[in-house]
C-alpha cells in the first residue's frame, strides 16, 4: 500500500511540475520594471524580461561581452500613454505573452516623476497591479528610468534577478543605500511617523568629480567616481516629504542614517591626519525629541569604538567632534528637505494620548526649524 501511495504522488508531483512549465512558458516574467513622465506629461512604461533564446531584442554580440554585462536572453519592452494604467495596457496588449510582476526586483522611477505630484497616486497604480511583488526594492534614477532598465545587466553571473538581489544586500550591508521596498514606501508615504528613503541610482556622466576631495565617498550618485565596467550605479538615497521626493541624500551621508538607524555597525572615517579608521557602533544611538514652550530640539547620543594598529592612536575627541559635525549636518539637511528620515515623528507621537492632539501639534512644522543636539563617545580600541 505505502508502494502504490509513493507511486501516486510521484505521478502527480510530474504532473503538476508540467502544467507549472507550460505556464512559465506562456508567460514573461518582469525582473525590472521602471516608470517615466515624458515632456508631454504621457507616461513610459519599461519592463526587462528574460526572453529564453539567444537572440532578441538586446542579444549580446562578442563587442557587447568584452564590455561585461551579457544581454544575451533578455528582452526590454516599453510602451508610452498619457495615463499609467494606459501605458500598462498597451504594453499587456502588445507582447506575446502575458507580463507576470510576482518576480519583479526593482522597481525604478524616473527622477522627474518622483519629484512630482503624481508620485503618491503612481505608487498605488503600481501596488494595485495583478501579483506584484510588493517586497520590490524602490530606486529613483536620475536619469530616465528607461535607459537605466536598458542597462541593468548580470555583470557577475547569468541570472539578472539573482545579480540584483546581491548587489542591493551588499550595497546595503555596507550602509550606502536604504532598503525600501514598495510596501514600506507606500505604509511611510504620509500614512507614517518617518518619511522613506530610496535607493539612488544613475548611469554614469561623461565627466565625473575628481578624486581629490576630501571625502570621495561624499559625492552624489552621478559624480561618483567609475571603478567598474558596470554601467548602473546604486548609491546614496532619494529623500521624501511625505508626498513625493524632495532631495537626495550622498552614499555618506546614507551610511550615518543606517549607522544611527542600528541599520549597519560601522562606517569607515577619514580622520585629519588621513587615516581611514573603521568606526563601530558600542550600543543603538539614541534619539529623542524634546518640546519645551512650543520650540523642539532633536537629539542624538552615539556611542562608538574605533580600532586602530599604528603606534599612534587617534585622537578620539577630535573623531567625536567630526562625527558630531557631520551627523549634525546631516540631519539639518534632512530638515531642509522636509523627510524625517531618521524617524524623530515615530518618537514624539508617543508624546500625546490622541491623534487630535498630535495633528494639532503641527510636527511637520516645528520638524524643519527644530534644533538638533548631537553627542558623540568614542572609545579607541587597538587591534
Amino acid at each position: 500500500m505505502k508502494k502504490w501511495t509513493l507511486m501516486v504522488l510521484a505521478c502527480l508531483c510530474l504532473f503538476l511540475s508540467g502544467c507549472m512549465s507550460r505556464e512559465v512558458e506562456e508567460q514573461l516574467l518582469v525582473i525590472v520594471m521602471g516608470v517615466d513622465m515624458e515632456e508631454n506629461g504621457h507616461y513610459t512604461l519599461s519592463v526587462k524580461v528574460p526572453s529564453n533564446t539567444s537572440g532578441g531584442q538586446d542579444s549580446s554580440s562578442s563587442k557587447e561581452a568584452e564590455k561585461g554585462g551579457n544581454q544575451m536572453g533578455y528582452l526590454t519592452l516599453h510602451a508610452s500613454a498619457p495615463q499609467f494604467a494606459r501605458a500598462t495596457e498597451l504594453l499587456l496588449a502588445t507582447t506575446p505573452r502575458s507580463l507576470n510582476f510576482s518576480q519583479v526586483q526593482e522597481i525604478v522611477i524616473g527622477k522627474k516623476l518622483a519629484q512630482s505630484d503624481q508620485f503618491p497616486l503612481l505608487l498605488q497604480q503600481i501596488y494595485a497591479l495583478p501579483r506584484i511583488r510588493t517586497q520590490a526594492i524602490m530606486v529613483v534614477c536620475e536619469e530616465d528610468a528607461k535607459g537605466f532598465v536598458e542597462e541593468q545587466k548580470p555583470y557577475v553571473g547569468s541570472r539578472l534577478s539573482r545579480y540584483i538581489e546581491v548587489s542591493i544586500l551588499n550595497y546595503a550591508g555596507k550602509g550606502f543605500v536604504p532598503t525600501t521596498t514598495l510596501s514600506q514606501t507606500l505604509q511611510e508615504m504620509g500614512y507614517g511617523w518617518r518619511d522613506p528613503l530610496l535607493i539612488l541610482g544613475a548611469l554614469p556622466k561623461e565627466e565625473t568629480k575628481k578624486e581629490d576631495t576630501e571625502n570621495v565617498l561624499n559625492v552624489d550618485v552621478g559624480e561618483l567616481a567609475p571603478t567598474s565596467v558596470n554601467a548602473v550605479k546604486l548609491y546614496g538615497a532619494a529623500a521624501t516629504d511625505g508626498i513625493k521626493v524632495s532631495g537626495t541624500l550622498t552614499g555618506y551621508e546614507m551610511a550615518l542614517v543606517n549607522l544611527l538607524r542600528g541599520h549597519a555597525q560601522s562606517l569607515t572615517l577619514t580622520d585629519d591626519k588621513g587615516f581611514a579608521l573603521p568606526v563601530y557602533v558600542r550600543a543603538p544611538a539614541t534619539r529623542t525629541v524634546d518640546v519645551a514652550n512650543s520650540e523642539m530640539t532633536l537629539g542624538i547620543q552615539l556611542m562608538c569604538e574605533v580600532h586602530y594598529v599604528a603606534d599612534l592612536p587617534p585622537d578620539p575627541e577630535q573623531i567625536a567632534r567630526q562625527l558630531q559635525t557631520e551627523i549634525t549636518d546631516m540631519v539639518k539637511k534632512l530638515q531642509s528637505l522636509r523627510c524625517d528620515g531618521l524617524g524623530f515623528g515615530d518618537i514624539a507621537v508617543r508624546r500625546f494620548l490622541t491623534i487630535r492632539q498630535w495633528e494639532d501639534f503641527h510636527f511637520r512644522e516645528k520638524y524643519e526649524t527644530a534644533g538638533v543636539d548631537v553627542q558623540v563617545q568614542v572609545r579607541l580600541k587597538r587591534e
